[in-house]
């Protein structure tokens, strides 16, 4: 089976809820939160179950509006550790971390429209030496390139976003999305302090991104299509 960026995302979202709890988790659950429908989720999962990504189990509900039904709960297998982090690799993704972090900068995304890009960005870029996680790192620059964009108006970030959606990998869309901004930011920003900042931030971003995992390049494009849904 090809394994495309979808079914990462599907992998990687399975692999968050069970490491977060350390249970099987729910089809209706991952639909949610990938804002799908509850059956494609279903028929995705049992997909990536026949293929050895994920076992499934059966459990009676407790709770909600059908107790005592039967439910079908996924778990991944060993073959997600391997697909994302190579046999044997060490597992680096701070999820705790990485959740608050995410949080806080969608949070700030949303505030992009009532507060103004200026405001959030010179508070990201005060923020931005402290971040030496190069996962956090990433999200970070993410958000100020977000913020940038979000400047030229919501034709500007739809236009990106259609773009970069169709990128069949996630590493190419994040490359896609740096690289687009920045060559709008050299033809119309008018500090050259401040392009020059952020030119060094994405070259470190881009270094950043030729070493990370499947898995931490497919939660950046998760922050990326999140962030500038909210933008627009």
């Amino acid at each position: 089976m090809r394994v495309t960026r979808r079914r990462m995302e599907f992998l990687a979202k399975i692999k968050q809820l069970y490491e977060k709890n350390n249970l099987p988790v729910h089809y209706v659950r991952v639909a949610e939160l990938l804002r799908v429908s509850k059956w494609s989720a279903y028929e995705m999962l049992k997909t990536l179950e026949k293929e050895g990504f994920l076992a499934s189990e059966y459990a009676v509900n407790q709770q909600g509006k059908f107790p005592g039904r039967s439910m079908v709960l996924f778990s991944p297998t060993r073959l997600v550790d391997e697909l994302f982090f190579g046999a044997g690799h060490e597992e680096r993704v701070p999820f705790k971390e990485w959740r608050q972090v995410k949080e806080r900068l969608l949070f700030l995304c949303a505030e992009l429209k009532n507060t103004g890009s200026k405001q959030i960005t010179d508070q990201l870029l005060a923020e931005m030496p402290s971040n030496e996680h190069p996962l956090v790192f990433g999200a970070y620059t993410i958000a100020l390139l977000t913020a940038y964009l979000q400047n030229l108006g919501e034709k500007s970030v739809g236009l990106v976003e259609r773009v970069v959606l169709k990128a069949t990998k996630a590493e190419m869309g994040l490359v896609m999305f740096a690289g687009t901004v920045m060559g709008s930011m050299l033809k119309t920003a008018g500090q050259f302090s401040l392009v020059s900042q952020l030119a060094g931030y994405v070259v470190r971003f881009q270094r950043h991104l030729a070493e990370f995992s499947q898995l931490e390049k497919t939660l950046l494009m998760e922050f990326l299509e999140e962030a500038l849904g909210i933008a627009r």
